[in-house]
């Protein structure tokens, strides 16, 4: 197969694509410093060939004549965030099967507007739609419409590609200094999509118990409440010399940086709060609106906590938790500290099931791999 993949805003959901369709001829129309990232986070494992666009209506003409000239298979588009007329014209004009990426279910199904513009632009998304033969969504809106929205499917077709699927031949490129039961928490720090309450006061029972913890953020505080919540880490820091670790705000994270957080750590957090603003829409994270975490759990084969209102995936069973609240969450992790066996127990099954995810498995649910 001939394909196309148009990339403006996330390195690893390319990175995704460029395995799970290894061995055919890959197209990336992406700016210069996505081309970049993809290929700092992909650690010698992307298979595509770059065209270098600035953005998506610039190139709207150039990815046209590209397509239709080069009889390509298949067209996917990565979340869109703007340039939605462009978009609309490729997806009208392109001759092939289109699958269209959406991160933020309820945004591009039932789009709230507030203003005649947002008006259009809804008007705008639904003609996309319409020209479109897939939907690629990832795990929990995958599961959602599975189970609580199946209703969708009569007039939509949807595909399942996590944004982050798991490379046994990834090479490791850091390793653990200390014994210290290290907790890493991903994304950025962003009171719009985290909160970050319970894990604060769970740290300061910690920094005054002086417990053999750490705390990793491996995500760049944003905002005020960034602020906030680094001034708390501060704090706790003085009282228990190391009790957690963060990116600082006026510094910019790298790819690698990133990397060396999820591979010196023993269990990922997340704190994902239960809904998440998308230009007016409510998406509900969880099941309209996916988490990274669970992504980084499964890429760097780490067990993890998810909040309550977060379903675990049947795939990674026995790796994966819940917790409901500061009290739980503080039982939980001091119940791993004192035994070093359950610990244990999690990481290797977080080792198994991370094979739930490869892209030999994630092929099979796929109808282009079937005939």
């Amino acid at each position: 197969m001939k394909i196309v993949v148009i990339e403006t805003d996330h390195a690893q959901i390319s990175i995704s694509l460029s395995a799970v369709f290894e061995g055919h001829d890959q197209h990336f129309f992406t700016p210069a410093n996505m081309q970049q990232e993809i290929q700092d986070y992909s650690a010698g494992r992307f298979f595509g060939q770059f065209h270098t666009i600035t953005d998506v209506q610039q190139a709207e003409h150039e990815i046209i004549r590209f397509c239709n000239e080069n009889k390509v298979d298949l067209l996917i588009f990565s979340p869109v965030f703007k340039n939605y007329k462009s978009v609309l014209e490729i997806a009208k004009q392109v001759k092939c099967k289109k699958i269209f990426t959406t991160h933020n279910l309820n945004t591009w199904i039932k789009p709230r507007f507030w203003s005649f513009n947002s008006l259009k632009e809804k008007f705008t998304k639904r003609a996309i739609l319409k020209h479109i033969d897939y939907i690629l969504v990832e795990d929990f809106i995958y599961s959602y419409i599975s189970n609580e929205a199946s209703h969708l499917l009569k007039t939509y077709r949807f595909l399942y590609i996590p944004s982050y699927i798991f490379q046994p031949d990834r090479n490791r490129q850091f390793n653990r200094k200390d014994k210290t039961f290290k907790i890493v928490l991903t994304g950025t720090v962003d009171k719009e999509r985290r909160n970050y309450a319970a894990v604060l006061d769970t740290i300061d029972y910690f920094a005054k118990t002086k417990a053999n913890i750490t705390f990793s953020f491996a995500g760049q505080p944003l905002g005020e409440y960034g602020k906030e919540v680094v001034n708390r880490l501060k704090k706790a820091n003085a009282i228990h010399p190391g009790i957690a670790s963060y990116f600082a705000p006026e510094s910019i994270a790298t790819p690698l940086m990133f990397v060396e957080e999820m591979e010196t750590s023993d269990l990922v957090l997340a704190t994902s709060n239960l809904t998440f603003k998308s230009t007016g829409t409510t998406e509900f994270i969880g099941k309209t609106k996916p988490t990274g975490a669970l992504h980084d759990m499964i890429s760097f084969q780490l067990p993890g906590l998810l909040p309550k209102h977060m379903m675990v995936p049947k795939q990674l069973h026995g790796s994966c938790f819940n917790y409901a609240n500061q009290s739980e969450l503080q039982s939980i992790l001091s119940d791993l500290l004192e035994n070093k066996e359950m610990l244990v127990e999690w990481k290797e099954l977080a080792k198994k099931n991370a094979f739930h995810f490869t892209a030999n498995e994630i092929r099979k649910g796929l109808p282009f791999f079937n005939n």
